[in-house]
């Protein structure tokens, strides 16, 4: 079901735009990773910690808002009890210029705020991503996709907490000399069985289109098709 429904003329998403946001049972697929926190939070047993494995170009591990924490307390909010549209307009002070307000989630700190709200949210975090910046200790361990593929069951079968999978589209996509796709459409279908196969495993599953790192919307949506398929999602894209 659309959570948020796609306008007919897709707008660019940016650092803290959501066009749409579409839901089947654990998954989520959203353009923005913004979104995800949110998402996480439909699924999440608060009593539980997560593994967390991110999938993404990027890392998206830019510094949390400082008083985000104080703020929510201080305004009454539970972030696990906001509809998603209260999510979307939750601001906060720009850093730099403090009678601006600016969203207090976007592409790049989505994770940690969320790290900062519930410290004990997540459990062991495993990156496979293609850039470092920004350096964090919130990592635990780094992968390549192959590892990941080869080594996902072991990692289940090893832990005892519930899981978060965490995947943008853009992964697959290089901005090196233009933006093209580095990954076959095989490598692809076998992250979207590998995911399917284990969806009894997985407490919540969000996948970011992000098309201004992929190309453009045709690019995304075309790949996108790919774990529609496989994963059954029955989105109308």
């Amino acid at each position: 079901m659309w959570i948020k429904e796609k306008p007919t003329h897709l707008l660019e998403s940016g650092r803290a735009k959501a066009n749409f946001l579409y839901n089947k049972d654990k998954v989520y697929v959203m353009d923005n990773h913004l979104c995800a926190t949110w998402c996480w939070l439909q699924k999440a047993d608060r009593k539980k910690t997560y593994d967390f494995v991110h999938i993404d170009r990027h890392n998206d591990l830019l510094f949390p808002s400082p008083s985000i924490k104080a703020d929510l307390l201080k305004n009454n909010i539970d972030l696990c009890k906001i509809t998603f549209e209260e999510y979307l307009n939750l601001n906060e002070n720009d850093p730099e210029e403090h009678n601006i307000k600016v969203k207090l989630f976007r592409w790049d700190n989505y994770i940690l705020n969320l790290e900062e709200v519930y410290p004990d949210f997540f459990g062991t975090k495993y990156f496979i991503t293609k850039e470092a910046y920004p350096d964090s200790e919130f990592i635990d361990f780094e992968f390549r996709i192959e590892e990941f593929i080869k080594n996902f069951d072991r990692w289940l079968i090893d832990s005892k907490d519930g899981w978060i999978i965490n995947l943008d589209i853009d992964f697959f996509y290089s901005e090196h000399k233009g933006i093209y796709k580095i990954y076959s459409d095989e490598l692809i279908k076998k992250i979207a069985t590998i995911l399917m196969e284990n969806m009894d495993k997985i407490d919540a599953i969000t996948i970011a289109l992000s098309p201004e790192c992929c190309g453009g919307w045709e690019n995304a949506f075309e790949t996108m098709k790919i774990f529609n398929d496989i994963m059954e999602l029955d989105m109308q894209i």
